[in-house]
């Protein structure tokens, strides 16, 4: 037994033997439900001890204060925040990068071929061994939408343009 269990222990049973004498005062006031609260409440201390949990919180709540405190003043910690964030901040910019340019993910034949391989084919070019491999059509990928072409992303970018130099043209600039 450390002595940290017995300091545990000290406060456990001055805590409950306080509660008792405020539930003998409360006997002595003839309110006898506030007493029997009074030793109820009086009792969890020295139950948490002697079932080990008192003792359970105080290394949980030590561990905590030391990793707070490392967390607050250790270099290493603080390393560490640092390059958790940047990890979000990637992941951040990758997912706004993919929603504004949804074809930036793979290609219709990349992705046919990752399907294949994670069903158990052999790949975009390969065969499956016939109908063992093959399967139900309610669960057969649907086929990728075709790019768009060039010509349309231009006439997009172009659209766009237009309206910018509309809007500086309306502004005087």
């Amino acid at each position: 037994m450390s002595g940290a269990d017995v300091v545990t222990g000290a406060l456990c049973m001055a805590l409950t033997g306080l509660g008792l004498v405020i539930a003998v005062q409360k006997v002595r006031q003839r309110r006898f439900l506030n007493a029997t609260r009074w030793t109820a409440a009086a009792l969890f201390p020295i139950g948490l001890y002697l079932t080990g949990l008192a003792t359970l919180g105080r290394r949980v709540g030590s561990a905590a204060a030391d990793w707070a405190t490392d967390l607050a003043f250790g270099i290493k910690a603080w390393g560490g925040v640092a390059i958790l964030a940047f990890a979000v901040m990637l992941l951040m910019i990758t997912r706004m990068i993919s929603r504004k340019n949804p074809e930036s993910t793979g290609t219709a034949a990349s992705s046919s071929a990752d399907l294949s391989a994670l069903m158990g084919g052999t790949g975009a070019g390969g065969s499956t061994g016939g109908a063992e491999g093959a399967l139900p059509r309610s669960r057969q990928p649907k086929p990728a939408p075709a790019p768009r072409s060039r010509r349309a992303a231009r006439g997009a970018v172009d659209d766009e343009f237009a309206e910018i130099e509309e809007l500086l043209r309306k502004r005087g600039i």
